[in-house]
């Protein structure tokens, strides 16, 4: 059978940021897949920009408000920024399922292969599988970095 279903038309690219939403722009919390993603409309709530690589986690202010600012290991992320930096006061597109960048921290690299958790001010963390480390397992490390570089990662974030 058919899809028979409405598809919300997207008029933008999914690496345009705006500061204000015109009247073909999507409301915040919309989803679409493009390519071999899937993307989360967003609001960068947050006192500080989201750079390709970093997660973002709602504020829980108003609907899909969010921000790297508060990211924590045990903060429930919403998406990783993919291809434009999300200044403060910004609307765009986060990643949440498909090879995306994956900011590793100042003081440690990140494998090929190693489980990815959200880390301290948006970027990712190497989940320890021999312990029983807090947070959700967001996805894995496809291709390495060394300490506060960008890695490729293969992201599923619900």
């Amino acid at each position: 059978m058919a899809f028979e279903g409405i598809s919300p038309i997207r008029f933008d690219s999914i690496s345009n940021v705006t500061s204000a939403r015109g009247p073909k722009d999507p409301e915040i919390g919309s989803r679409c897949s493009y390519g071999n993603g899937d993307y989360l409309y967003v609001f960068n709530a947050g006192n500080s920009q989201a750079s390709p690589g970093q997660l973002m986690t709602v504020t829980g202010t108003t609907g899909y408000s969010a921000t790297v600012s508060t990211t924590t290991m045990i903060d429930h992320v919403i998406g990783v920024v993919y291809h434009s930096t999300l200044t403060t006061g910004t609307y765009g597109w986060v990643l949440t399922a498909g090879y995306g960048p994956a900011k590793a921290p100042a003081n440690s690299g990140i494998a090929a292969g190693q489980l990815l958790t959200p880390g301290g001010d948006g970027v990712v963390a190497v989940k320890s599988i021999s312990t029983d480390a807090p947070g959700a397992t967001i996805g894995k490390c496809v291709v390495a970095t060394a300490s506060a570089g960008v890695a490729t990662a293969f992201y599923k974030i619900f």
